[in-house]
């Protein structure tokens, strides 16, 4: 009974550790409450509408002129007024008056009259692409629409039933029906909150370890010897009960209050997160060996945030992303349980439909337990002698 003795042993150490430090508290515990709930209020607005644009109408002519009406009776966007050329629209954009042009040139009328294609150029501020998404929107629906109208017009001479259009468009959103930016974003964050929160207070931890021993000759007061991997898996035995609540609420709870998809099953969520909670705390601890001190952690550990967001998928899709950034993703276990609570909570994927992911998190938890306790080994062989 050694063996189960010591590995409660190191969790009740750890437990007291992570409760004696602020400084860990608030990233194990205050992060992972607040994050959540502030990305979620900064993005509530999911769809930005009545987007201020300006029009420069060189054809004035009828066509143009129904263009910007049709256009100004979008949701997506708002038509301000006229510019006298592009140069006046763009200065309007730079004291941000608007966020967007659509320029009619001077043949636009005529090309339509004759039957040949017509062009519209949009120029958009790209500091928000939700801004550019809208306005492009906007301008190809009324694009659309006009030139049904117009093939219905020139084609009711034909005795022919149309049924409403030559091709009748329809769209339907799976899981993110609302299409909006929270609903498709918000998954990605709330998970890779947990991993950073929980990477960020492994490397503070280690930190004031390394603090410790450097002021008393390399000899930490508040350490609890044990073998490696009892080590290993007692801290991350008690990085799993902190973390109990802190996912219960991100997960389960925050998309309840914020109206995003909820489609999956509670359960199946919770299993998902266990062997992810696991890698996460394994990687911690074998990212550790880099962190010379409390401050340093910050430095080693935050830039990875958006390097985690980018590999998950989430901005660009793995399946175009190069044989090396596909196979760094595949070792960071948020690529994998994003992918998988986004199945589940958008889609309604059971767990057994995620067997792939699943298995890679359990696979990604022993491959880090197996390198964490080579380096916690490699610590502790050190400061021994």
């Amino acid at each position: 009974m050694t063996w189960p003795k010591r590995l409660l042993r190191v969790a009740a150490h750890e437990l007291k550790l992570i409760f004696k430090d602020e400084g860990v508290i608030i990233f194990f515990v205050v992060v992972c409450l607040v994050y959540p709930v502030l990305y979620s209020l900064v993005y509530n607005k999911e769809i930005p509408r009545d987007i201020r644009v300006m029009v420069v109408d060189d054809d004035r002519s009828s066509d143009s002129r129904e263009f910007v009406r049709a256009l100004d009776a979008t949701p997506e966007v708002k038509v301000m007024g006229y510019a006298a050329s592009v140069q006046e629209a763009r200065r309007a954009i730079n004291e941000h008056e608007c966020y967007g042009i659509v320029h009619f040139p001077r043949d636009y009328g005529k090309m339509l009259v004759r039957g040949e294609q017509a062009h519209i150029n949009v120029y958009c501020e790209m500091s928000v692409l939700m801004r550019y998404r809208q306005i492009l929107m906007a301008t190809t629906s009324v694009q659309q629409a006009l030139s049904q109208h117009m093939q219905k017009a020139k084609m009711s001479l034909v005795p022919i039933n149309l049924g409403g259009g030559t091709v009748e468009n329809k769209q339907v959103a799976l899981g993110n029906t609302g299409m909006g930016l929270a609903s498709a974003i918000l998954p990605c964050i709330l998970i890779l909150a947990l991993q950073q929160s929980m990477l960020l207070g492994i490397g503070m931890l280690y930190g004031g370890v390394r603090d410790r021993r450097r002021r008393n000759n390399g000899v930490d007061p508040l350490n609890y010897r044990s073998p490696a991997g009892v080590a290993v898996l007692g801290r991350a035995i008690a990085h799993l009960l902190v973390y109990i609540i802190p996912t219960f609420y991100a997960l389960l709870l925050v998309p309840k209050f914020f109206d995003f998809p909820q489609n999956g099953n509670m359960f199946h969520i919770i299993a998902m997160t266990v062997p992810y909670l696991l890698a996460v705390s394994f990687m911690g601890q074998t990212f550790k060996v880099f962190v010379k001190g409390r401050e340093a952690t910050f430095i080693t550990l935050v830039f990875t945030s958006v390097v985690f967001v980018f590999l998950s998928g989430i901005s660009w899709p793995r399946s175009s992303m190069s044989l090396l950034w596909l196979s760094l993703g595949n070792l960071i276990p948020s690529t994998w349980a994003v992918n998988s609570y986004i199945a589940m909570q958008s889609n309604g994927a059971s767990l057994a439909a995620q067997a792939p992911a699943y298995t890679m998190l359990w696979s990604l938890a022993a491959f880090y337990f197996l390198a964490a306790a080579i380096v916690e080994s490699y610590i502790t062989r050190r400061y021994t002698k």
